[in-house]
C-alpha cells in the first residue's frame, strides 16, 4: 500500500510535469527570444504632444529627480506639460513642482475615492474639461527618473501608431538588499523575457507599473480613467487586449524606479498584485471569452490572457507539493516503520534540491541577461540568486492569503532614494 502510494504519487509528478511543459512552451520560446539584442523603432516623423501625469502624494523627498529628468529630456519641452496630482496645497511637493516650468499641479478633490486609478482620473477628467489636447498622456510614479531619451524613444511607438507603450524599467537600489534585488528583477523577467517577444510578433504586452503612455484619443473616448482596481497597470493591459489596442514594448527607453527593500513592504505590495489580478480577471472574464471566441482580431493574444498564469500556477504547484507530499510520506513511514521510507526521504531531498536550484539559475540567468542594464554588486547579486527562490516561493502564501482575505487595500509606500542624471548614465554605460 505505501508503495503504490508513493508510485502513485510519482505518476501524478511526471503527467503534471508534462502538461506544464506543453502549456510553457510558448513562454518558453519568450525567454529564448528575451536574450537576444532588440530592435529599435525607426526615427518618427513628426514630434507629438503629451501630458505627463504624476500621482505625487506626499513625495517632496523624490519628487524633484522625475523633474529634472523630465527638464532634461532630449526632446521639445513646449510639447511636454507636466502634471503632479496632490492631495493637499500643504504638501511641500507643490512648492517643489512649481519651480518648473511647464507643471501644473492639481489638488484632489474627492480623497474617500483611494488609489492611483482614482487620482488619475480626476486629473484626466480635468483635462478634458478644459478641452486640452494631447496626442498621448505619459502615466509615472513620483520616485521614478528618466534616461535623457527617454519621450524620444517613446515617440517613435507612438508615430508608429502604437496607442499604448511602455518603457524598460530599471532599479534606483539595485545594492538595496536581496528584497530589493529580487523585487526588481520581476519587472525585469516581464519586460525582457515577456515583453520583447510579445513586441516582435506584434502582440498585446503586459503593462507593469508605470513608465508607459496611452493614446489621447482612448481617454477622450471613455471620458476620463476608467481602471480602478488595485492593479490598474493589468487592467489596461486587459483592456487593450479586449479591444484590440495596439501596445508595444520598447527596451532603448529607459527610467527607474525605487522598490522595497523589506520583506514585510514587499509582501504588501505583491499581495494588491495579486489580489488585483484576480479583481481584473473577474471584472473581464465574461468580455475577454466572448471576444476570444467571436472576433479573429487579435485572438493569440486573447487567448494567452485567457490562459493567463495558470501554467505557472500548476508549475509552481507541482514544485512545491512534490516535496510536501514526499515529506510527509516518509513521516508517515517512519510511522510505519515502512522499509521504502528511505527511498521516500530521498526523494523528498532531491525534489527540494532541485526546486531550490532550478529558481537558483533562473535568477542567474535573468541577471546575466539584464546585465548591460543594472548596476548590481557582486554581493548582492549572489544574494539574489539564493534568497531568489525564497522570494518566488513566497507568491504560493500570497495566493492563498489573497484567496481568502476580502479586504485588500492600497497603501502607500515611502520613498527616498534619488539619482541624478550622472549616476543614470554610468548605469547606462
Amino acid at each position: 500500500m505505501y508503495y503504490k502510494i508513493f508510485h502513485f504519487g510519482n505518476i501524478i509528478l511526471y503527467i503534471l510535469l508534462g502538461l506544464v511543459f506543453l502549456m510553457l512552451l510558448q513562454k518558453i520560446i519568450y525567454h529564448i527570444v528575451g536574450l537576444f539584442p532588440t530592435k529599435r523603432f525607426k526615427d518618427a516623423k513628426k514630434e507629438h504632444k503629451y501630458a505627463i501625469l504624476i500621482p505625487a502624494r506626499n513625495e517632496s523627498k523624490v519628487i524633484e529627480s522625475l523633474l529634472i529628468s523630465i527638464k532634461d529630456q532630449n526632446y521639445n519641452q513646449e510639447l511636454l506639460e507636466t502634471y503632479v496630482i496632490v492631495e493637499s496645497e500643504d504638501d511641500p511637493t507643490c512648492e517643489i513642482a512649481k519651480k518648473y516650468k511647464n507643471t501644473k499641479v492639481f489638488v484632489r478633490k474627492h480623497l474617500e475615492l483611494k488609489g492611483k486609478g482614482y487620482a488619475l482620473n480626476e486629473m484626466v477628467e480635468e483635462i478634458l474639461k478644459k478641452r486640452k489636447k494631447y496626442d498621448a498622456f505619459f502615466i509615472f510614479d513620483a520616485d521614478n527618473v528618466l534616461t535623457p531619451n527617454f519621450i524620444n524613444e517613446m515617440n517613435k511607438c507612438f508615430d508608429a501608431g502604437y496607442e499604448i507603450a511602455i518603457g524598460y524599467r530599471n532599479s534606483k537600489n539595485w545594492n538595496g538588499g536581496w528584497v530589493a534585488s529580487c523585487s526588481a528583477l520581476t519587472f525585469s523577467m516581464v519586460n525582457t523575457f515577456h515583453n520583447k517577444c510579445r513586441s516582435r510578433l506584434k502582440r498585446n504586452i503586459v503593462l507593469s507599473g508605470t513608465g508607459f503612455y496611452i493614446s489621447g484619443r482612448i481617454l477622450k473616448e471613455l471620458g476620463g480613467w476608467k481602471f480602478h482596481t488595485l492593479t490598474e497597470d493589468y487592467e489596461l493591459s486587459m483592456f487593450s487586449t479586449i479591444h484590440d489596442i495596439k501596445s508595444t514594448y520598447n527596451e532603448y527607453a529607459e527610467f527607474y524606479d525605487e522598490q522595497p527593500t523589506s520583506l514585510k513592504t514587499s509582501w504588501n505590495q505583491r499581495l494588491r498584485w495579486v489580489k488585483g489580478y484576480g479583481q481584473v480577471n473577474k471584472k473581464y472574464r465574461k468580455e475577454l471569452f466572448t471576444s476570444m471566441l467571436f472576433d479573429k482580431n487579435n485572438r493569440q493574444s486573447k487567448i494567452e490572457y485567457a490562459v493567463s498564469i495558470l501554467p505557472v500556477l500548476i508549475l509552481l504547484f507541482t514544485f512545491f507539493a512534490y516535496p510536501i507530499f514526499t515529506l510527509v510520506l516518509g513521516i508517515i513511514g517512519s510511522i510505519w516503520q515502512d522499509p521504502l521510507r528511505l527511498n521516500v526521504y530521498i526523494a523528498f531531498a532531491c525534489s527540494s534540491v532541485a526546486l531550490y536550484l532550478f529558481f537558483v539559475i533562473y535568477t542567474m540567468i535573468m541577471l546575466i541577461a539584464e546585465r548591460k542594464h543594472i548596476n548590481i554588486t557582486f554581493k548582492n547579486a549572489l544574494a539574489c540568486c539564493f534568497m531568489g527562490p525564497i522570494f518566488m516561493g513566497l507568491y504560493i502564501p500570497l495566493f492563498f492569503t489573497a484567496l481568502f482575505k476580502k479586504q485588500v487595500e492600497w497603501k502607500p509606500i515611502s520613498h527616498s532614494v534619488n539619482l541624478d542624471q550622472n549616476e543614470i548614465k554610468q548605469t547606462v554605460n
